[in-house]
């Protein structure tokens, strides 16, 4: 990755051609746009866009083939790129993701519709073939909206990888020019408390009003859980403790989903009212 890095940072015609090739091959568009936001940060916006133009044009073959998400990644990890480095704050990077994501969801919407079409009826046939079976399960699956929670999902996903993305050319930037920088900055990260609490208050409207969120539930949790994660990290570096214990947090994050996901929130929502970090003692 360094090697890569480094041919990025070397010469506008080297990065042209890793962001070029990069957005041709399937599911290497991520590089793409990791390429377009470490020019973007160590050179300025200016840089950037005139990257971007390369970057997009075989995302735009893709959305002419069905697949707008080249598209959608490439340019979302660019804005964030521009306001990283404009105002040095993941917490408005964080912010950000949700208007972002809410664009990114009607892109999406109408470049796999089909799709999402196909596989939400796919989706409920089997659902009604298992009803007989198990009539708790399949009423609950009736009460959601399938082709809603799909694409909530993939946008949610898309979403995440804009940031993912960013993360990488941010971590790309500290390697080359300022070792361990990314990681600190990742320590630090909080939410400002009242867009923790709109956040919550948010995820827990659809309970409350009966509207229905499962196009934006997903989203709508995505910072909220970035900042439960940086917290896990920071918290872990700040009393010197080994990897295992993040080894064994990712590992409950798999295996425990659910309940780690609403854990993380609920950190990230105290974190961002009582900065958990500054509290806890540091190892001696």
């Amino acid at each position: 990755m360094r090697a890569l890095a480094e041919t990025l940072i070397k010469g506008r015609s080297q990065a042209v051609m890793v962001v070029l090739v990069a957005a041709m091959l399937p599911l290497l568009y991520w590089v793409s746009a990791a390429g377009v936001a470490l020019i973007t940060l160590r050179k300025g916006v200016s840089e950037g866009v005139k990257l971007l133009v390369w970057a997009l044009l075989p995302g735009f073959f893709w959305m002419l083939s069905g697949d707008p998400s080249a598209l959608v990644v490439i340019s979302g990890t660019y804005l964030l790129a521009v306001l990283l480095r404009q105002t040095a704050s993941w917490q408005k990077v964080l912010l950000l993701l949700l208007p972002i994501g809410v664009v990114s969801s009607f892109i999406l919407d109408a470049g796999l519709g089909n799709l999402l079409d196909q596989i939400a009826v796919a989706v409920q046939e089997m659902v009604s073939e298992r009803r007989a079976a198990n009539a708790s399960v399949t009423q609950a699956w009736s009460d959601i909206n399938i082709r809603n929670l799909l694409l909530g999902v993939v946008t949610a996903f898309q979403t995440a990888t804009m940031l993912g993305c960013l993360m990488l050319a941010r971590s790309w930037q500290a390697t080359l020019f300022n070792p361990g920088g990314f990681r600190q900055e990742f320590h630090q990260l909080r939410l400002p408390s009242a867009a923790a609490i709109a956040l919550v208050a948010l995820l827990l409207s659809g309970q409350v009003t009966g509207m229905d969120m499962s196009r934006w539930f997903t989203l709508l949790l995505l910072p909220l859980l970035v900042a439960g994660i940086a917290l896990i990290h920071g918290l872990v570096s700040k009393r010197g403790l080994n990897t295992s214990w993040l080894t064994a947090f990712y590992l409950s994050l798999i295996f425990v989903g659910p309940y780690m996901v609403t854990l993380l929130v609920i950190l990230a929502l105290i974190d961002s009212l009582m900065d958990l970090r500054a509290r806890l003692p540091a190892k001696n």
